[in-house]
């Protein structure tokens, strides 16, 4: 993290760090986003009580994990959108000086989806944003991922995943009654949402006041409205805890990536 400058004479004259480099792209990127509002019907008894976002992973919440990830790469301004058992996390987090940074809330009087919240930000945003979902855990490089979206003059990126769905059969390709070929036991490979995106503030402008309005139909809507959208890939570790089994991952791997 750390780069000496020699001179000719091989003395150290000067020393660079990768902080002050992260910074030129960092400071076109003044909020972060966390969406931490959902049920979590999927992980029920688990969230009866405690908001999905607040299930530790280790002796964290995964919401602390997450702005921890954040905080790592120089980040200082959030929103936290909550909903479901909100109280829980205002308490905990509240103003984010423990973790010395600033975090306000977006607190929806009726449920607007992933995207929706984000109507509920100050007007006067004009630098990118950073949106995340609150329960997937990634060590993904967001320095990387912004200069990424600078240098492409885009107006939404979105992260995806390669996904591998494997078949245990053999697949049978026909064409009406007549065989055409068998495949024994293919591998078939998809881009999947990664959950993190960075937008410009023109993006928020496609959703309808009061509309509700997740992540993927605005970057569809983007899309359709002929703004330029481009996808980053994450080779980083990446895990969508949303369901009993990727939670109990979770709290087995975590521990050992970080």
């Amino acid at each position: 993290k750390q780069i000496p400058i020699i001179n000719n004479q091989g003395k150290v004259i000067d020393l660079y760090l990768l902080k002050d480099f992260n910074n030129n792209y960092l400071n076109q990127l003044p909020h972060v986003v966390i969406m931490a509002g959902g049920l979590g019907s999927r992980l029920l008894p688990l969230t009866k009580e405690t908001p999905k976002p607040m299930l530790k992973v280790g002796d964290k919440p995964m919401l602390e994990i997450v702005l921890t990830q954040c905080i790592r790469s120089g980040l200082k301004n959030y929103y936290f959108a909550v909903n479901h058992l909100k109280e829980q996390i205002i308490d905990y987090f509240g103003d984010g000086s423990k973790w010395g940074v600033s975090i306000k809330y977006i607190q929806e009087k009726m449920p607007l989806g992933t995207a929706g919240a984000l109507q509920l930000l100050p007007n006067n945003l004009d630098k990118k944003i950073l949106v995340l979902n609150g329960d997937v855990l990634t060590n993904l490089n967001i320095v990387n991922l912004v200069k990424f979206h600078t240098e492409n003059d885009s107006s939404a990126t979105i992260c995806v995943r390669e996904h591998i769905e494997n078949i245990p059969y053999g697949v049978v390709h026909l064409e009406k009654e007549n065989f055409i070929k068998i495949i024994e036991k293919p591998s078939f490979r998809h881009f999947v949402n990664g959950g993190v995106y960075v937008i410009n503030p023109e993006i928020i402008k496609l959703i309808g006041k009061g509309i509700k309005m997740d992540m993927p139909d605005l970057i569809n809507s983007a899309k359709q409205n002929a703004f330029k959208v481009i996808a980053y890939p994450i080779h980083e570790y990446w895990l969508d805890v949303g369901l009993p089994e990727t939670f109990n991952k979770a709290k087995q791997e975590w521990e050992e990536i970080i």
